[in-house]
């Protein structure tokens, strides 16, 4: 049973009053002897009892020691228990013992990983108040919870409070740091911050990763910078970081997208010498370009392609090429594609089904596409699926003439 971030009054395990008080713990000493034992076997259930040991404890007199308390919350997350590493922070400070730096460091990862981040700011604080020295973790750690909650209003400028406020007191960002904040620009859209980033991130002695490259190419394409995106390519090559399949496919989307076939082309080339095997994200977006473009005996080679790779298409391949040959009016092509996705149990979505059918009302003027329309609609309506076979078969019914049954 999930419990709450905020709150730690019971656990599974219940630890008789009567035992704080008996022979076996008539010492403090005692009681935190059993706790260290507890954590000592850092799986669910000793970690349990060692909460509900320590909630006991809390009610009794005198208080377990600091050092005791301490223990606990660090082996806590240090097994990533954050939500009982912050019932005990809660229970702690609320009888007056000190965390200390890991136990406060803890209670930075626990707010983060409960999507509260904002609060873990005001721990950072407290980390300094206390006149500990946070460290570069700590920083990367609040940066990334907020950089990745960009849905909440506000978090990506508090993201930047805290970088020139690390700045002010001297530290030293990491690639980490840099890498956090690059990421977090480019998905609030915030291009122009992300490259400043990346360009200080090279100044300051840092490598940019795959990962800091991949995200700005990304951004560059997606907002159809695409020569940006061609030169940092380029850039990265000569920088001995090697591309990889995502890298690739990134720039061949956005290359497919503005319409230059050639240049993608030659990358998928380029792709194959450096010994990438294209994957189904390289696949379906040359299929999905030259569909529309009705390119489709390009568009059928790709799809060869990547049956002979042993990579399964996805309903989105199949519906992209059922609408490319419709703009050429290859109905032959949209039955033997019909009868290959029945031979591999497709089972086919709203939108294939309603491409199909669109195609077949607008190129088979001998069917009787409005007997099959009726009897699909109430099969598909509720979410239901239908079978590319079972499709085939309604086909076949509604004009016996045509000879397109999957068998």
């Amino acid at each position: 049973m999930k419990r709450s971030v905020y709150s730690h009054t019971k656990s599974c395990f219940t630890f008789p009053n009567h035992l704080l008080h008996s022979k076996l713990f008539s010492s403090v000493s005692d009681v935190e002897a059993q706790l260290r034992s507890l954590c000592a076997k850092p799986d669910n259930f000793h970690l349990d009892e060692a909460v509900s040991l320590f909630h006991k404890a809390v009610n009794s007199s005198p208080m377990l020691s600091q050092s005791a308390c301490n223990y606990l919350m660090e082996s806590l997350v240090k097994s990533k228990q954050y939500e009982l590493a912050f019932s005990v922070y809660s229970r702690m400070t609320h009888a007056g013992v000190l965390p200390s730096f890991i136990s406060l460091s803890g209670v930075i990862d626990s707010l983060v990983f409960a999507k509260k981040p904002q609060l873990a700011l005001g721990v950072l604080g407290l980390i300094f108040k206390r006149g500990f020295i946070a460290g570069v973790y700590n920083i990367n750690v609040i940066l990334k919870g907020l950089c990745r909650n960009k849905e909440v209003y506000g978090f990506i400028d508090k993201a930047m409070e805290l970088w020139k406020h690390i700045h002010k007191l001297g530290f030293v960002p990491s690639s980490t740091t840099y890498s956090v904040m690059i990421d977090g620009f480019c998905k609030m859209q915030m291009l122009n911050f992300a490259k400043g980033l990346f360009s200080r991130m090279k100044i300051s002695g840092l490598s940019p990763t795959l990962f800091d490259y991949n995200t700005l190419l990304a951004s560059l394409c997606k907002e159809s910078s695409l020569e940006q995106a061609r030169r940092l390519f380029q850039e990265m090559k000569k920088s001995n970081c090697e591309p990889d399949t995502i890298s690739f496919n990134i720039m061949i989307d956005g290359a497919l997208k503005a319409g230059d076939i050639q240049s993608a082309k030659e990358l998928l080339n380029n792709m194959h010498q450096m010994g990438l095997t294209p994957d189904a994200y390289t696949y379906s977006s040359f299929i999905n370009r030259l569909s529309k473009l009705g390119q489709m005996e390009e568009a059928k080679g790709a799809f060869d392609s990547m049956i002979a790779s042993g990579i399964a298409p996805d309903n989105h391949i199949y519906d992209s090429l059922i609408k490319g040959f419709g703009l050429n009016d290859e109905i032959e092509e949209v039955i033997n594609l019909l009868r290959q996705m029945a031979d591999m149990g497709v089972i086919l979505d709203v939108d294939i089904t309603n491409s199909i059918l669109t195609f077949l009302c607008n190129s088979a003027e001998h069917l009787d596409v409005m007997e099959l329309l009726p009897n699909f609609s109430s099969e598909s309506s509720g979410g239901k699926s239908i079978s590319c076979d079972e499709l085939l078969m309604k086909i076949q019914k509604s004009n016996p003439k045509l000879q397109i049954s999957a068998a």
